[in-house]
């Protein structure tokens, strides 16, 4: 994970519900964790305006206001809670607003929404509310959020309707970013939510991500092509700094294409979609080489390890192909190969929160649990020498760690002939961050042009 993350590790606390306080899954669809969307008020409100609200029971505290000439015509508004999401957990309520579609005319709602009780712990937590049209839509910060810490509620204007959910630009990054190779073609939008920066659909940040394209990608040969992914808790746009490696990999690279993906659900999850999207749009001829940061390393190696395999992984098909003959080189950065207990250590308020039945949710804790029993040691167990060539660069500070992943973690991995594991004086993130001035990025193109 983001070691800025970490530094800011003892704060998922102030990450996530911070605000108050003050064996790896599938990638596969996990049963929904309620059966129904309950109704929770509806109202019909017309030409001169009116009140939804939910005075008591679930969802006490709602309320929606719509102004006089927002309608033209006597409208019926309903809200649930969205009980049946596989996104979010429900500590974190998420509520729908209907009818979606409705046109007001140019004219702002006012919706207010309880926020989970978690973040209530002391002051008023900075909060934003995010909001979709609907399930397949994609996410918008809302500006302008306030929040009531004595009501537990987060009040906003808008001029949609759809699914809205009270929280932080962090808790986005983990549970609902999108899950997308991004074009770098085509700019970005990005915002700083609650002091971090997230892609989100209507940022007012334009952001290239990345180099060249991903039309060219497709059809481009592994010499051009390369893939970045973050880690836990991390985005796309921790890459962009000037001595980052976009910048650096885009000298050799014709296209350098990051991954985003949301990263509490897992290695599996995130390697599987990955997988799909790859042999979707892959094109004759094609082929990458992929560079991992953290939680990304391990990624990379359960794509050509494990998802050509993996029944779990939602577009499974027997005889799906491997990827190793397409990927001729994983640069692993930091790697948690045995796991990671100081990037567990953040989920720590998370896994107090989730039930049972959204454990899924957040099977990244698992992930990087230090135990015999958790992911990377079963990957370790069964990995077989393929003949994609794995590149180890590890930061050791003198005390046996980069301050997230420790040295016997990141070398977990046996090596094979021709493969390299490289270490460096550097912080977990730095590995990336500051990887011109330490002399990691004349390494890692040294690592990606020898044959």
């Amino acid at each position: 994970m983001p070691a800025r993350g970490l530094h800011a590790a003892a704060c998922l606390s102030t990450i996530a519900l911070c605000a108050a306080c003050g064996g790896g899954g599938g990638g596969g669809q996990p049963t929904p964790i309620a059966p129904a969307d309950p109704v929770l008020a509806e109202a019909s409100i017309g030409p001169a305006g009116g009140t939804l609200r939910v005075d008591s029971g679930a969802g006490a505290g709602i309320e929606l206001v719509v102004p006089a000439g927002a309608v033209a015509v006597a409208t019926t508004f309903r809200v649930r809670l969205d009980a049946d999401n596989d996104l979010i957990p429900s500590a974190f309520p998420l509520y729908r607003f209907e009818p979606q579609a409705v046109d007001f005319g140019g004219q702002n709602v006012t919706v207010t929404i309880p926020a989970g009780d978690v973040f209530f712990g002391a002051g008023v937590p900075a909060l934003t509310v995010f909001a979709r049209d609907d399930a397949l839509s994609p996410w918008r910060a809302l500006p302008g959020t306030s929040v009531d810490a004595t009501a537990r509620t987060a009040t906003v204007a808008t001029d949609r309707l759809g699914e809205m959910v009270a929280w932080t630009g962090n808790l986005h990054r983990l549970f609902t970013q999108e899950q997308e190779l991004i074009d770098p073609a085509a700019a970005s939008n990005a915002e700083f939510v609650d002091g971090v920066q997230v892609l989100i659909e209507n940022g007012t940040i334009l952001r290239q991500v990345g180099r060249g394209s991903l039309a060219a990608f497709w059809n481009a040969p592994t010499e051009d092509n390369v893939i970045v992914v973050h880690g836990a808790l991390g985005s796309p746009l921790d890459f962009l700094g000037a001595e980052d490696l976009v910048e650096n990999l885009g000298l050799t690279h014709q296209n350098v294409v990051l991954y985003s993906y949301r990263s509490a659900r897992g290695i599996a999850d995130a390697a599987n979609d990955l997988y799909d999207q790859i042999v979707a749009n892959r094109q004759p001829g094609f082929g990458c080489r992929i560079v991992g940061h953290s939680l990304g390393a391990l990624i990379g190696r359960y794509l050509l390890e494990r998802s050509p395999t993996d029944p779990a992984r939602r577009g499974y098909r027997p005889d799906d192909p491997s990827l190793v003959p397409v990927v001729d080189k994983l640069v692993m950065l930091a790697p948690p190969n045995a796991g990671a207990a100081g990037a567990v250590a953040p989920f720590a308020l998370l896994e107090q929160v989730v039930t049972p039945q959204e454990r899924h949710l957040l099977q990244t804790a698992d992930d990087l649990d230090e135990t015999p029993g958790s992911l990377p040691f079963a990957m370790n167990a069964t990995y077989v020498d393929n003949a994609t060539r794995y590149h180890i660069i590890y930061g050791d500070l003198g005390s046996g760690s980069d301050g997230v992943v420790s040295v016997a973690s990141a070398l977990a991995l046996p090596l094979g002939p021709a493969e390299t594991a490289t270490m460096f004086v550097a912080l977990h993130d730095d590995l990336h961050r500051r990887a011109t001035s330490l002399g990691i990025a004349v390494w890692l193109g040294t690592l990606l042009q020898t044959q």
